[in-house]
């Protein structure tokens, strides 16, 4: 009798089963992870953060370019420049402003590098609110499953029991068909909950930036405001902050353009020959050079075009200083309600504690 031989499963089948299994346990891996390493997490590899601290290093580097002057101007004549004969002229010219206009340029590129990095942390702040709300969003999200599935585990046993009790006359189609109802409401809420949550995760995963499943840690699910309740705190807003740099960075371009007005300096060196009898009756060859020094002064007479420049400046510093007011307003009216929602949540809690 024959043995029947073994059929060969091929290496590669193999290696492909193992690799689709270890993706799928992958893709359904959950990692914990509490609220303050989820913060760093974010603040660490947020892409919208590293491209501000970007923004903030690229005009921390262009404070650098506040004394770039204008090119040098090199030219070279040649002909009958001075008599009959065929002379050679060289020159170059250089030509910059006066020290008050590199000081005042450098002074608004300051400015602007503070502002960058007052929004970094403008934006690291917002990130960190972000980040906490959807943390919490998902614990209580959690929370809530859990209790849909209790409830659906008595709501299916119950919808069992009027099953059984009808067909033992013990019930009517009308108890049945309520306790259905009540079974699939509750499924179906479960269902709405689970996507909730799939976009929640995913809104947590963007803001962290990884393909990380990951899940609260926390243990505890009662949030603990960390300051005392004060009105100062909207004076130490990130954003204010930002605002009130905005104001120096306008004043700052208030002063550059002004000092545009200011005269600009040119200074020139030449060389060239003059052949021929000179001035003192001596016969110079085209090998005797003569040289010169030119100074020049750069006059803005036509001013107009800057001077209204400078004006729209001064109103745009107005609109800012404006705008600092109505965040100021906005943020304290926010304030004030984000702190009457947490004294109101707080007596529920306290109320369910203590009492409920």
């Amino acid at each position: 009798m024959k043995k029947k031989k073994r059929k060969h499963i091929p290496r590669n089948t193999t290696i492909l089963v193992l690799l689709c299994f270890f993706v799928s346990s992958q893709a359904t891996a959950q990692t914990p992870i509490a609220l303050s390493a989820a913060i760093d997490s974010a603040l660490k590899n947020n892409l919208s953060i590293r491209n501000e601290k970007l923004v903030a290093e690229y005009q921390q580097l262009l404070i650098k370019t506040a004394a770039i002057t204008p090119q040098a101007s090199l030219l070279a004549e040649a002909g009958q420049i001075n008599s009959i004969y065929n002379d050679t002229k060289f020159s170059i010219s250089q030509g910059f402003s006066l020290p008050k206009v590199y000081a005042r340029q450098k002074a608004l590129l300051q400015e602007e590098w503070k502002s960058s990095t007052l929004n970094v942390a403008f934006k690291e702040a917002a990130l960190k609110r972000m980040v906490t709300q959807t943390f919490y969003d998902l614990v209580y999200l959690q929370q809530k499953k859990e209790l849909l599935r209790e409830a659906d585990t008595l709501f299916t046993s119950f919808f069992k029991k009027t099953e059984l009790r009808l067909a033992k006359g013990e019930s009517n189609m009308l108890e049945k068909a309520m306790a259905e109802a009540q079974s699939g409401q509750v499924y179906a809420q479960l269902n709405q909950l689970e996507q909730d949550m799939e976009v929640r995760q995913l809104q947590f995963q963007l803001l962290l930036n990884t393909t990380t499943v990951l899940i609260p840690a926390d243990e505890s699910f009662k949030m603990v405001m960390a300051f005392s309740p004060d009105k100062e705190l909207v004076k130490a807003h990130p954003y204010l902050q930002y605002l009130q740099q905005q104001e120096l960075v306008a004043e700052a371009m208030i002063q550059a353009e002004k000092s545009k007005l200011l005269p600009g300096l040119s200074v020139g060196l030449s060389n060239m020959s003059i052949q021929g009898t000179g001035a003192d009756n001596k016969l110079y060859p085209a090998s005797k050079r003569f040289s010169s020094v030119q100074l020049g002064l750069g006059i803005p007479i036509f001013n107009k075009g800057q001077k209204a420049k400078i004006s729209s400046l001064k109103l745009n510093k107005q609109i800012v200083a404006q705008a600092f007011d109505i965040s100021v307003q906005q943020i304290q009216v926010e304030y004030v309600s984000a702190m009457a929602r947490y004294n109101k949540s707080l007596a529920t809690v306290r109320y369910f504690e203590s009492t409920g």
